[in-house]
């Protein structure tokens, strides 16, 4: 019953900001709650949580409600990754036919690592992943890069699952791949796989996507992963280009 009280709750958050339009840019608590069909005193409450989260702004002059800053925020990031999508299927796909292995851009959802884009490899037997994929942070080399930039908070999360002395080494590990930029996982995941993983930074240098090559082990020769590190900053040198 809470979890159902809790998706209505939300659901009928999600409704006020659908209120909100180019010809209705501002709106008086009446207007929203005549509109959603609820009480003024029930649009309120939820109108107070959404403005206490920084999705609506209300004007202290007028009483009206507009959508918040942070909504701008996130819009940017939906925009920008729209955008490297565009502009990194191209280079990916480069890369996949040079190295022959398969080619992924992950980024993060719900906590966890999700694939976007992928170009799968042409090699016999390949590795690849589902698009949409939830995959943990703490292990393998796509996870490590965009936990690698994460907050404290957030590593903690990712890594309150293994022991003691394995949370002190990835946190570690950690350490060493936010400096490096470059992340690599041998067997770490899956058995027989390999994958080698860089961070994308955003325009204020933070980190929310990473590419990586992956593919069999065997493949993965210390000079083929030095081979692929350098493809990789590569790639991420002509995006920042761009």
């Amino acid at each position: 019953m809470e979890k159902r009280d809790s998706l209505r709750t939300v659901r009928r958050a999600l409704s006020i900001l659908d209120c909100f339009s180019f010809q209705k840019q501002e709106l008086s608590l009446t207007q929203i709650a005549n509109e959603i069909e609820l009480a003024k005193s029930t649009t309120t409450r939820l109108l107070t949580s959404l403005e206490t989260e920084m999705l609506v702004q209300r004007d202290d002059k007028t009483g009206k409600y507009k959508l918040g800053t942070k909504l701008i925020y996130l819009g940017q990031i939906a925009k920008d990754a729209y955008q490297l999508k565009d502009v990194m299927a191209p280079l990916m796909k480069q890369l996949r036919d040079e190295t022959l292995e398969t080619v992924n851009l992950y980024t993060i959802d719900r906590g966890k690592r999700v694939c976007i884009l992928q170009f799968e490899g042409y090699q016999p037997l390949r590795h690849a992943v589902r698009i949409g994929e939830l995959l943990p942070l703490h292990a393998g080399a796509g996870g490590k890069v965009l936990l690698a930039y994460q907050s404290e908070q957030r590593k903690q999360e990712a890594i309150k699952d293994l022991t003691m002395v394995e949370q002190n080494e990835r946190l570690a590990e950690l350490q060493q791949i936010k400096e490096s930029g470059i992340a690599i996982s041998i067997e770490e995941r899956e058995i027989g796989l390999a994958a080698i993983a860089v961070a994308v930074p955003n325009r204020d240098g933070s980190v929310t996507h990473c590419l990586s090559i992956s593919g069999l082990v065997q493949r993965f020769s210390n000079e083929k992963i030095n081979e692929f590190k350098q493809r990789l900053k590569d790639v991420i040198a002509q995006v920042e280009h761009d």
